[in-house]
């Protein structure tokens, strides 16, 4: 795995447990450098803790017939509740049970995570930095929503 996650700096490091997660599938015909002939399943994970969030990006290979995202993205259930630490090594544990592209899905969502949450100790009275991709964007051009 290429993703290596940074302890969080805050004297609470071990108190930091994963709160709620998504996943949500996109209209990949929405993208201007799709192409037609092809169905690709792409979307984003969304981890939070208190009211930071972490999000990593995926793109799965042509997929054939039915897609079933919520089953895909079932193993990531797992990680609720844990800390970033336990919920690192359960990654790295069950990489290659998983596969590839949801051991660093869940990695990079981790990672991003504590970037937040560390940026959120070193200056708490900075407003919480909005969402890089809006909501209403999200909704408009998801498919399907996953939230556990």
């Amino acid at each position: 795995m290429s993703v290596t996650l940074a302890q969080p700096k805050t004297s609470k490091a071990t108190q930091l447990r994963i709160g709620s997660m998504a996943i949500i599938q996109y209209d990949y015909r929405q993208f201007p450098d799709s192409k037609h002939d092809q169905h690709r399943c792409c979307g984003l994970l969304t981890m939070s803790c208190n009211d930071a969030q972490g999000r990593a990006e995926y793109e799965l290979p042509e997929i054939k017939g039915s897609f079933d995202l919520v089953r895909w993205a079932s193993v990531f259930t797992l990680l609720k509740g844990l800390s970033f630490t336990e919920a690192h090594q359960y990654i790295q544990h069950h990489a290659d049970n998983w596969g590839h592209v949801k051991a660093e899905l869940a990695l990079s969502a981790l990672s991003d995570l504590t970037t937040h949450v560390n940026l959120q100790s070193l200056s708490p009275a900075t407003p919480i930095v909005k969402p890089r991709i809006s909501r209403s964007y999200l909704i408009e051009h998801g498919l399907v929503y996953y939230s556990f």
